[in-house]
């Protein structure tokens, strides 16, 4: 069974090594969760993001990303009157598509995993969701290694996480 496992390993290995990659940059982004649910304003987030180009051919490259993000500010909770608040972590993992250099749009496709927390009429109820998440980016590289970027990514059904960051590549 492990032989199994073992072979598709292997040959995603030796794929990684022979393609061009570039190299790997690190982010730090800050935004909204915005929640499409009745009563919830947006919370604030922090973000850490960590990437690795996997092939790059001229202006197109494909990436390996991983996102965490934790909430700064608890965003607004009200129904029937009543005043509460809610939060959302995230983990994320994404296949990044990019096009272009000094500018350039990114689309990507991956999986995140969510534990959102509710503070409601002195009732505390927590939650850990996960599923198939998505988004798109558009950023300017300043120099050979700083950049900025804005971000809008699906992070669960109804949670959109709209940032700014900055960007450093190795």
């Amino acid at each position: 069974m492990r032989f199994n496992r073992l072979i598709p390993a292997l040959l995603l290995c030796s794929f990684v090594s022979v393609v061009q990659a570039e190299g790997g940059y690190l982010g730090a982004s800050l935004g909204a969760m915005d929640a499409d649910r009745s009563g919830f304003d947006h919370a604030t987030n922090a973000g850490v993001l960590a990437g690795y180009d996997l092939y790059t051919l001229e202006i197109f490259s494909v990436a390996l990303e991983g996102e965490l993000t934790g909430t700064v500010s608890d965003g607004d909770l009200k129904a029937s009157g009543s005043k509460g608040s809610w939060d959302i972590d995230t983990r994320a993992l994404y296949a990044a598509f990019r096009l272009g250099e000094r500018f350039y749009m990114k689309v990507r496709f991956g999986f995140a995993w969510t534990d959102v927390s509710t503070d409601f009429q002195g009732a505390s109820f927590k939650d850990s969701d996960s599923g198939v998440s998505w988004g798109g980016a558009a950023g300017w590289m300043i120099s050979e290694h700083w950049g900025v970027q804005l971000d809008g990514s699906l992070v669960d059904t109804d949670t959109t996480y709209w940032n700014a960051g900055i960007l450093y590549r190795f």
